[in-house]
């Protein structure tokens, strides 16, 4: 058996791709600028510094603009995680504590929506550990980011499953030597072929540990 569950958040705790990609093309569209791309797909398990370099890729100067800029209409527009949260989100942690093993977060997301998801959606008391890529030098695929959990938790890869979903995030966990499900998308299709297994929801973890 495992002795921990690292989770991704966008798109396996919450599902929030969808909501982010919106708001972002909003905010282009009230400028009127266009991005160097509108593909959802492009955007899935990208830190926020990767996101704004495929959206303004040739500029810095207008690319820090836009990002300020975006850094307040994102205030005035955050996303609800009550409404986005995976359904299944609590069960799952509330079985995995029944059975001792920990829980925790390595989300390339900002460490203070990753805090507020976890309290507004009640998963913050069964979480041992919570690591944003703001706190680490290389962002997804790179390891850094399990290989920092796996210190903080004292465990070797072996005894840790990480659910994830975006090639890079699977890329990610694979390099730190970490087993990794991946949760099947629901609204659109990403590449998962690299991954030691998929499910269709999140409850399905428990029977993989």
């Amino acid at each position: 058996m495992k002795k921990a569950v690292i989770f991704d958040m966008d798109g396996v705790l919450a599902y929030t791709e969808n909501f982010y990609f919106k708001r972002r093309m909003s905010f282009f569209d009230e400028l009127k600028i266009e991005p160097s791309t509108r593909k959802l797909q492009d955007f899935i398990g990208s830190s926020s510094n990767m996101i704004w370099e495929m959206l303004v890729p040739d500029d810095e100067k207008k690319r820090e603009n836009l990002k300020e800029k975006y850094f307040k209409y994102s205030k005035e527009y955050e996303v609800n995680f009550l409404e986005v949260m995976n359904p299944s989100a609590k069960e799952v942690f509330a079985k995995l504590k029944d059975k001792n093993i920990k829980i925790a977060i390595a989300s390339s997301s900002g460490k203070h929506d990753i805090l507020r998801m976890t309290k507004e959606c009640e998963l913050d008391n069964y979480i041992d550990f919570v690591i944003s890529g703001e706190e680490c030098k290389k962002s997804k695929p790179d390891p850094e980011i399990y290989i920092e959990t796996l210190k903080v938790l004292d465990l070797s890869p072996t005894d840790v499953l990480v659910v994830e979903d975006s090639i890079l995030g699977i890329r990610a966990a694979k390099s730190a030597g970490i087993t990794v499900g991946a949760l099947v998308p629901k609204d659109y299709h990403i590449d998962q072929k690299e991954a030691d297994f998929q499910i269709n929801d999140l409850i399905e973890i428990i029977d993989k540990i």
